[in-house]
């Protein structure tokens, strides 16, 4: 089972999902399998998993910093506001009911099983457990019946790291008071503080800091400083929303709608240089962008009449006849003549909306969530880009028709129509979240408005894979930095128990070295490993670096080979992935590996690894696999053969005895059904044998 640490906060945006992200990242990069975990979150923000199941964004962000694939245990429940009163409850990704906050706090003690199941799944496949709380465990209001902050720590028996925000002020009243209005047993789970968003000396701050941890007894783990990484944020109340600055280059604004969601769909616009991202609230501040963006709602109907009341409809109507204008999900919706909703799934009755599309929506109970590909109509050739490929995710309530007018613009693969556009293409919307993470269709589009407007198109050199990969990794270098990371360790793991880095053991400074093996499926490896070489280089230490499956003329090998104390050691040079080659191929490949192994035997001499590490992860790890398929052809033929044995020897009550019995007396009805029991239990003895050597094989770190 998996240990856990759990991150609970002063307040609201104190920092608990940026400190959480950032200890998965660091983590992952100290050779842990570690996942992040809220057990109830609450935005607008959301994501869908690959098993078409809705998650908190936030959640789906620190998979990516933890490097694995995000999945609807990591947020059982997920509360998505439809007014001031009530959510819509989502639990294990699915809908579950439209909820007053009265009627939820009511039942949300029945969800504990829910968030238990979730929790003990994710410990079972994982090293490590970072939990993230909500709010603030000093809501002593609502600490009946917690299962998101001290009462979910109970439950995970997780110690618990407190959060507080200096740039907001009262860091010092926030920090004591929040630990000092708990219950003495919950005091106890915290294990340290830590100040967050700090600007300035750290030793003005130093004072404070010891009369904290006089007066609460708990030590300050660290000082986090502000700086700006850019990781997606949990919920409107990110300072993304607060930009209002219009610079230089492309004017693009986007609708602060009421009920904004997913807004982290517009974040790829920051990136791009000659473009600034806006958010609008007011007629008056729309002014006369080069680009609108209507985002998604969880509240169509409703931001719809909030669009008429603020005098925004007639404004982006306006602008739209010389402006281009785009809408994701719920601002699809809002572009279209009418939205109906029969049922009252949303608002109920009919309304209009901005008719700049010639399309109508209407909203049924049915929720669509699915993570889906498709590509830009080859017939219409928008920004060039004709049958490009486009992929993201859907999650709405209702279905958006054509009335005729309207150009289909993107097919999706099941074989629907997703998006339409005007006949021009300057206005369109579609259900994709995530369609401008594809670079190729966001930079056509910023280069069709900087030529229209004369300016010189900006060239496309933007990844939106490796700028994330960048910002999460100085994300774990700030928390690495800023914090006593073996105290956090020590929490983790206690006092008396060997930390384990980087998949070894601790390395206490003997001068022994560590063989660290990086494989399986996905992205990570290289990174992983690279990152890991820089870093023991850095603090002097000799690395002996070598790939087994990229060629030669990889950029990351290139840049180790000028690195003083790394000796990168060549690979066979490949043409093909594993999966992609034949036999004789794989016999060829594994013949040069094992050769290359008992070279890197000798080299490793030279390293100073230990026999016991070289049995260990070399021979060990190489040799399991093949133990285990022994297993499997062995383990079965076994029973069989001792049932053999039995029927020789005849042993008075044995199943041997009965069989031969049947088979004397000619009791055909006792032969076949012992004939099945033998055939039952050698299957599944043999089941349960290749469980437990599974379990061996998760226990011990090998394949």
């Amino acid at each position: 089972m998996a240990k856990a640490i759990m991150i609970q906060g002063t307040m609201s945006n104190s920092g608990k999902t940026f400190v959480t992200a950032g200890l998965c990242r660091v983590f992952k990069q100290d050779g842990y399998k570690v996942a992040p975990f809220k057990s109830q979150n609450m935005a607008l923000n959301s994501y869908i998993t690959k098993e078409g199941l809705e998650i908190g964004r936030a959640q789906a962000m620190q998979a990516e910093a933890a490097m694995i694939e995000p999945t609807h245990w990591m947020n059982p429940i997920l509360l998505k506001p439809t007014s001031n009163m009530g959510s819509q409850v989502i639990v294990n990704g699915e809908v579950y009911d439209n909820l007053s906050a009265q009627d939820y706090y009511k039942m949300k003690d029945n969800l504990a099983p829910e968030v238990m199941k979730a929790f003990n799944h994710l410990s079972e496949e994982n090293d490590i457990i970072v939990i993230e709380g909500a709010g603030s465990p000093a809501e002593i209001n609502l600490a009946e019946n917690d299962i998101v902050n001290m009462g979910m720590a109970k439950m995970a028996d997780a110690p618990v790291i407190l959060v507080a925000d200096i740039d907001r002020g009262g860091v010092f009243a926030s920090a004591y008071g929040t630990i000092k209005l708990l219950p003495v047993d919950e005091q106890e789970r915290f294990c340290g503080i830590v100040i967050n968003k700090f600007r300035g000396d750290v030793d003005i701050l130093k004072p404070g800091l010891a009369m904290l941890e006089e007066l609460t007894g708990k030590p300050v783990l660290g000082v986090v400083p502000m700086e700006k990484i850019d990781v997606d944020d949990e919920d409107s109340l990110s300072d993304r929303l607060n930009q209002k600055t219009i610079t230089e280059g492309i004017d693009v604004a986007v609708i602060r709608l009421p009920h904004i969601s997913n807004f982290t769909d517009f974040s790829v616009f920051e990136l791009i240089d000659g473009v600034s991202l806006r958010y609008v609230t007011d007629k008056k501040e729309l002014g006369d962008p080069d680009l609108i963006l209507l985002p998604g709602t969880k509240n169509t109907m409703g931001d719809m009449e909030w669009l008429i009341e603020s005098g925004l409809e007639g404004a982006i109507i306006r602008a739209a006849r010389t402006t281009r204008v785009i809408g994701i999900c719920g601002g699809f919706q809002l572009l279209g003549k009418e939205m109906h909703d029969p049922d009252g799934v949303e608002h109920g009755g009919t309304m209009r909306g901005l008719g700049l599309l010639d399309t109508k929506t209407v909203f049924k109970e049915a929720k669509t969530r699915t993570r889906i590909n498709g590509h830009i109509a080859e017939e219409h050739n928008i920004y060039g880009l004709e049958n490009l490929s486009v992929e993201g995710y859907e999650i709405h309530m209702g279905m958006t028709e054509n009335l005729g007018e309207a150009i289909p613009m993107i097919t999706l693969e099941d074989g629907r129509t997703d998006a339409y556009m005007t006949k021009n293409g300057r206005i369109w919307g579609s259900y994709l979240h995530g369609i401008f993470d594809n670079e190729d269709l966001v930079f056509a589009l910023v280069q069709d408005i900087m030529k229209e407007k004369g300016i010189n198109p900006a060239e496309n050199h933007l990844s939106i894979a490796e700028y994330k990969e960048i910002q999460y990794n100085k994300l774990a270098d700030l928390i690495r930095n800023s914090l006593d990371m073996d105290a956090v360790y020590k929490a983790l793991f206690g006092e008396k128990e060997e930390v384990v880095r980087c998949g070894g053991k601790k390395d206490d400074t003997s001068g022994k070295g560590l063989v660290h093996i990086y494989c399986g499926d996905g992205k990570g490896k290289t990174t992983t490993s690279v990152g890991l070489t820089v870093r023991a280089a850095g603090s002097g230490k000799k690395v002996l670096f070598y790939q087994f499956l990229k060629n030669n003329s990889s950029s990351e090998r290139s840049i180790l080979e000028k690195q003083p104390g790394i000796n990168v050691v060549s690979g066979k040079e490949l043409q093909k992935f594993t999966f992609q080659m034949n036999e004789e191929e794989l016999k060829e490949l594994r013949d040069y590996n094992n050769e290359m192994l008992d070279k890197l035997f000798e080299m490793a001499k030279i390293f100073r690894i230990t026999f016991w590490n070289k049995m260990y992860y070399l021979y060990f790890g190489g040799l399991f696999a093949y133990f285990r398929s022994a297993c499997a052809i062995a383990i079965g033929m076994c029973f069989k053969a001792g049932i053999a044995a039995e029927i020789i020897g005849i042993p008075k009550g044995s199943i041997g005895e009965k069989l031969y019995n049947a088979k004397i007396y000619l009791e055909t009805p006792d032969l076949f059904a012992w004939t099945f029991v033998i055939i039952a239990v050698s299957v599944l003895f043999e089941k349960i044998f290749q469980w437990l050597l599974s379990l061996l094989a998760h226990r011990l770190n090998v394949k």
